[in-house]
């Protein structure tokens, strides 16, 4: 199952050249080409699924298999400090190619590249309940 007009499906089908550093019968993982930082990669599944609702479990285990595999690579051998693991879902979250795809950005302590702002003030109990409700119950 493929996509003719997803550039992430002709990566898959090497109508695309890409620095694939791992592959295997169910996904392919490559060095982006607009890296926020050195080894930053993605990880997708060999079959087209546009966002995480839509990709089977069964697939799903198997990229986050090769994430796993993936991030140990870069962490063992780029002499990092950490690295994210960064999906997104939607135009509003930052999804630009409508394939499936888990990012690995390799991080230093101070490489100021992008940083998560947790908020520092606590929901109350009945905002939380809410949301609980909105969420459960639809």
């Amino acid at each position: 199952m493929s996509n003719d007009d997803c550039l992430f499906c002709k990566i898959i089908e090497k109508k695309i050249s890409s620095k694939i550093l791992y592959e295997n019968n169910d996904t392919v993982a490559f060095l982006d080409i607009l890296p926020i930082s050195q080894g930053h990669t993605i990880v997708i599944p060999k079959k087209h699924y546009t966002n995480l609702e839509t990709i089977p479990i069964d697939d799903l285990y198997e990229v986050m298999a090769t994430v796993k595999i993936v991030s140990n690579l870069i962490y063992k051998n780029l002499n990092i400090d950490g690295y994210n693991i960064l999906q997104n879902n939607y135009k509003a979250a930052g999804q630009v190619i409508d394939h499936f795809h888990i990012h690995i950005i390799p991080r230093s302590r101070a490489d100021g590249k992008f940083r998560l702002l947790i908020p520092r003030e606590q929901a109350t109990e009945e905002e939380l309940n809410h949301t609980l409700k909105i969420i459960r119950d639809s």
